[in-house]
């Protein structure tokens, strides 16, 4: 999450977004961690890298701050998010916090989120941690390094077109 929240925080929403589709996707392919739950976590990985990207812009340390912040609430965001892939299939259905069709909306947050607590927030916090700490140790050199390269790539330079003859 580190070079996903730097990143997008750096080149933009519209990369961060992609980042984070694109490192999932080839991760998974790296890893064979191919599965039906794939999509749902490039998805909240992309949400991430974009979000990231639409922060307010703050310099110094308070730019730090905010984004070891924002990194704690993203590591538990990926893990609510991802948790959709299978809430709805993996439980017995006489579970108290099983997905039940034709449920209100009411019974099935709760459900949702007594399902989310009892089975990821331990992993989720030890993410939210990780990344609050690797962005408040690694974030400065990080955000510099990105913003050199960003600087010397010049991915906001304007675009010229020419007549085809001249």
């Amino acid at each position: 999450f580190l070079l996903l929240v730097l990143g997008g925080r750096v080149l933009g929403p519209g990369f961060g977004f992609a980042l984070g589709r694109t490192t999932l996707f080839g991760s998974a392919l790296i890893t064979a961690g191919v599965g039906p739950w794939m999509p749902y976590q490039m998805f909240a990985c992309a949400w991430i890298g974009l979000f990231s990207g639409c922060l307010p812009q703050l310099r110094g340390k308070a730019e730090i701050a905010m984004l070891a912040a924002y990194g704690a609430v993203a590591g538990y965001a990926y893990g609510f998010l991802s948790n959709l892939s299978f809430w709805p299939f993996s439980l017995d259905p006489g579970s108290s916090i099983a997905y039940v069709p034709g449920a209100s909306l009411a019974t099935q947050w709760h459900h949702y989120l007594v399902f989310d607590a009892t089975t990821s927030l331990g992993w989720d916090t030890g993410r939210a941690i990780t990344n609050f700490a690797a962005i408040c140790i690694v974030g400065p050199a990080a955000l510099r390094t990105f913003r050199r390269a960003a600087r010397k790539a010049a991915f906001t330079a304007p675009v010229e077109f020419s007549p085809a003859g001249a």
